[in-house]
């Protein structure tokens, strides 16, 4: 065992002798080196290990990280070479993972992987694109590009552990607390990479997820910002014409602004008052793609909005199949030879809710705050949870108590009060 500096590489390296294998690593500074070198002295490894599976122990070795204790255990895959796997907090954690993966090679459900993560990314990137929309598409590549393939593209797959796991987050985590970057941008960069190490698993290509023993970071959710009841109005008067009729289609609808801008006549039933979202308007501004949950669903508007929408159709004298909400032809600037209308960019519509808001001298706030202002003027005018994940299209009834059940309380004041005077009602009505 020796540390000496690599004058070709620019890093300190140790090299060591492993089951009868010259074997090297290489550090930035001598104190990692040195560290390392420690720690390879506490983990060593008796004579008798050289070949585990044949021999009598269980091929499981603790090693020191700065966290703590970590135990890794030793393979063959089924051409016969060695390796190890790493990371795991308890020598049963190792031991239950070490069976299974030898389990599985016996089967031959494990393959030897020899391609690094990058490789594995830039090729499953690739087979999903036909299946992703263009926002979710350009989500994956950006995560990958920025925040994962820096760090884990030149790993082989095979080697990609929960320690290299862990070390990554850390690092983000000191990003975070610089003001970088956001712990919910970080957790974003984390499913995706648990989406690739899954799909890298379920092939065969690694006996587990690593990723699946490392939490996300926790995030403090901040009470989402809306327009009070008594500030709508104010918002919708300083609104431009040309927005004014959107503004009112976000707030009586809680639809997002990507479906908004994907709604065409044929979808609104006037007659009773229905809107039928079936899609979204990509990033780009190109062909209508799946809603974020992939469902289509109906929202009900009111008598104002309904005499909204038909006072649009009738001034652009619109088709069935024409869009409804659009951008005014500009008179000067890059655009200005434009003679068609057309939807407005999501750049554009924020732009206009920005100088609204400066307008009308109100606090700023995200255009998807258009949306929590919808849900939150549903529940203050006495309307059940029930009704609001219904029309803003959630999933699932969590989601909807998550964000707004803290809202509801009023209508849960005046439910119980009913309920008391229908039972009290019903005592009388009996002989």
């Amino acid at each position: 065992m020796s540390v000496d500096f690599d004058r070709s590489k620019q890093r300190w390296r140790v090299r060591w002798r492993e089951h009868g294998r010259q074997r090297s690593r290489r550090f930035k500074t001598h104190a990692e080196a040195l560290a390392f070198e420690r720690s390879l002295v506490t983990e060593a490894e008796p004579p008798h290990a050289v070949r585990p599976e044949r021999a009598g122990g269980d091929a499981i070795y603790p090693y020191s990280t700065d966290t703590g204790i970590r135990y890794r255990f030793l393979f063959r895959h089924s051409d016969g070479s060695l390796s190890t796997r790493r990371g795991f907090t308890s020598r049963r954690a190792a031991a239950t993972a070490r069976r299974h993966l030898v389990e599985s090679i016996s089967r031959g459900e494990v393959k030897v992987a020899r391609e690094t993560f990058g490789e594995f990314w830039t090729r499953l990137l690739e087979e999903r694109r036909p299946h992703l929309t263009s926002g979710s598409f350009l989500d994956f590549e950006t995560h990958g590009r920025k925040r994962l393939l820096p760090t884990f593209a030149a790993i082989p797959l095979a080697r990609l552990d929960e320690d290299a796991v862990r070390r990554w987050l850390g690092a983000m985590v000191k990003l975070v607390d610089a003001g970088e970057i956001s712990a919910k941008t970080v957790n974003n960069a984390r499913t995706c990479l648990s989406v690739a190490l899954n799909e890298a698993s379920r092939r065969g290509l690694i006996p587990r997820n690593p990723c699946a023993a490392v939490p996300a970071l926790p995030i403090h959710r901040r009470e989402l910002d809306y327009l009070r009841l008594n500030e709508i109005q104010l918002d919708l008067d300083a609104c431009m014409n040309h927005y004014r009729p959107l503004a009112a289609f976000l707030i009586g609808t809680g639809a997002r602004i990507s479906e908004a801008l994907a709604i065409q006549y044929h979808h609104v039933d006037l007659d009773h008052g229905v809107v039928r979202i079936y899609g979204q308007r990509g990033r780009d501004g190109g062909a209508s793609q799946p809603t974020k949950g992939k469902r289509s669903r109906s929202v009900q508007i009111g008598p104002g909005l309904v005499d909204t929408l038909i006072e649009l159709r009738t001034a652009h004298q619109a088709g069935a199949r024409d869009w409804i909400f659009l951008c005014p032809v500009p008179r000067r600037g890059r655009y200005a030879g434009r003679t068609t209308q057309g939807p407005p960019s999501r750049k554009t519509v924020h732009d206009w809710h920005e100088a609204a808001l400066t307008d009308a001298g109100l606090r700023d706030m995200p255009l998807h705050a258009l949306r929590h202002t919808a849900a939150a003027a549903w529940l203050a005018t006495g309307h059940p949870l029930i009704f609001v994940q219904r029309q803003l299209g959630h999933r699932s009834m969590t989601t909807t108590e998550t964000h707004y059940g803290h809202l509801e309380l009023s209508f849960v004041r005046e439910a119980v009060a009913r309920t008391e005077e229908t039972i009290s009602q019903a005592s009388r009505r009996e002989p």
